[in-house]
Formats: C-alpha cells, structure tokens, sequence
C-alpha cells in the first residue's frame, strides 16, 4: 500500500514539473494577473511571412530616434515581435549608423502577457560595445536610446504598451532576469520596470525643432548641420560663416507642430529672445520655422532657418 502511495506522489510531482516546465521564465516572473490573456506574439505556422513595420534606430550622434520602413520576414515558428527585434539587432541601413546593441547580443525569445511585450535578449547584451565612448554620460545616453529604439518599435502598433526586458545569464540562475538598472547606471541598483515610450526621444517636428533652436543657442552647428535640410547651392564654408553671423539666441520655447495632410511637411512654432551685435535684446513670438520629413527623420527647411536668422527686425 505504501509503494502504491509513493507511486502516485511520485507521478502526481512529475505531472507539477512537466507543466511548470513549460511556462517561460518570463511568464515566471510577469507582474501580470495569473489569469491575464496572450495577446499577441504568436508564433507564425508554416511558411515564412512577411510584413511592412516601422523600426527606431538612434539618429546619427544625436539624443533622438529615427524611423525606418521595413519589409520584416518571420520564419516559420517565429514570432513577429521576436522577427522585428531581430531587425533592430541587425542595424540600421542608414550609412555610419552605430549599433544599437552591443555585439554579438542576442534575442532569445519574446511573449506577451496582457498588454506586456516580454522580451528575453542573451547575456551579451550586458556587454560593452566595440566603439564604446571612455565618457560614462556617452554610453548611459547610447543604452538609454537603445532600449528607446526597443520599446517605440513594439509599441508601435499600439498592440502593447510596454516592454519588460529580460537577460538570460549564468549569474542569474534563481534570481529575476529582469534587465538590471546597471545597464544604464553601473552606479543603480535593482531591477528595470517595463519600458514605455519616451516621447523625448522620439523624432516628432517638435523635437526637431527644439533640437535646432537648442543648437542654435548652443552655437553648436556640427549638430545643426544633421538637421537641416541639404545645403543646395550653398558650400560648407558658406553655410557655416552665415551661421556664425547668426545673432546670439539668448533663450527659447517650442510648441508641437502640425504636420501637413500627406506627412511630408510640417510647422512649428517657437519663441525667441535675440541680442544683436550692438547689445540690445528683441523678443519673437509664435514664429513659424518649417520642417520637412526626409529619410525617416523631420529637418528643419535651411533657407527658411537661414531667412530667420537673418531678418532685419530681428
């Protein structure tokens, strides 16, 4: 009777493992209701699929994303979230684009768990880049920008609302693989919340706009010159000696802009305060700075920017 008992405890355990087994460790350690639903990341059956998604990519050396059209292949048994990270690990087309992640990081696995993307990226992605800048304040900013470019490209859709990262290691056997706040900050401590969308990061006309004035006032044109549009018939060393007789912008403010019905133009309104060669301060209102949307990312027109600088009752 005794060993009729053993048997059973040992198959009714068994059974316990098999099922535990199954669930993902992201599903482990969701903060979701152990009721809540799947929403999506189903994998695809079958033969391969194809879908047009829009991916973010950090725009040149700047604090803001860019977008990109893409044609994203699911292989059979992928999922489409899984497929889209992929792309991001692969990089951006645009030439002398940086890498978003570190090498030879990986992406192991995604599921979604109410309105939660879970995504589970190799240890590699603690790693250090190949490029990675000696200034601490320079890879905070490139880490943050990267799990930016993750979080805007799967929420893309609206489909979720958050990212929650998780890293595979061998020094987190038993332990959360929630991302480590070390990632950005070796100082921090603890474990990231799921990640949202960072309307700062995000490359919308106002942004841009407030990148250009912020430049300006910096007199900082390296960075001005990635968002304007192209010079035309103006040389480099045209183009810089009109800006550097640009007035001093003392201080300024931008509202968001409204973008034209196709998606291709957009304005934006700032406020200036100028001071001329001569000393005296002026204050502009509500000026209207146009922008155009070339290459995934909105640059603001360099005539209209060259105009305004320029104007007599400034």
């Amino acid at each position: 009777m005794k060993r009729i008992f053993l048997a059973i405890l040992l198959l009714a355990a068994a059974v316990l493992l098999t099922a535990c087994s199954r669930r993902p460790p992201e599903a482990l350690i969701s903060d979701s209701a152990p009721d809540s639903q799947a929403v999506s990341a189903a994998p695809e059956d079958g033969a391969e699929a194809q879908f047009t998604a829009t991916l973010y990519f950090r725009y040149a050396d700047s604090t803001l994303l860019r977008q990109e059209t893409r044609e994203i292949t699911v292989a059979p048994n992928e999922t489409r979230e899984k497929a889209l990270v992929s792309a991001l690990l692969d990089g951006s087309r645009e030439a002398g684009s940086r890498a978003l992640f570190p090498e030879k990081t990986e992406v192991l696995s995604t599921q979604a768990q109410g309105g939660i993307i879970y995504v589970t990226f190799s240890e590699a992605l603690y790693g250090r880049y190949t490029d990675e800048s000696k200034e601490a304040q320079v890879g905070m900013l490139r880490r943050r920008l990267a799990m930016a470019a993750l979080a805007a490209t799967l929420t893309e859709s609206g489909e979720y609302q958050a990212v929650q990262v998780l890293v595979r290691s061998e020094g987190n056997v038993g332990t959360s693989m929630r991302l480590k706040n070390s990632f950005f900050d070796e100082k921090e401590e603890g474990t990231a919340a799921p990640l949202t969308r960072v309307q700062a990061y995000l490359p919308t006309p106002g942004n841009i706009a407030a990148a250009v004035m912020r430049a300006w006032m910096q007199r900082d044109w390296n960075s001005l010159d990635a968002l304007i549009t192209s010079r035309g018939s103006l040389s480099a060393a045209q183009l810089s000696e009109r800006l550097g007789a640009a007035p001093v912008l003392i201080d300024y403010g931008t509202a968001e802009a409204t973008v034209s019905p196709d998606g291709t133009k957009a304005v934006a309104c700032v406020d200036m305060t100028l001071r001329r060669t001569d000393g005296s301060e002026s204050e502009k209102l509500s000026v209207p700075l146009p922008l155009l949307r070339e290459g995934g990312i909105w640059r603001v027109d360099v005539q209209r920017l060259l105009a305004l600088m320029e104007a007599n009752d400034v």
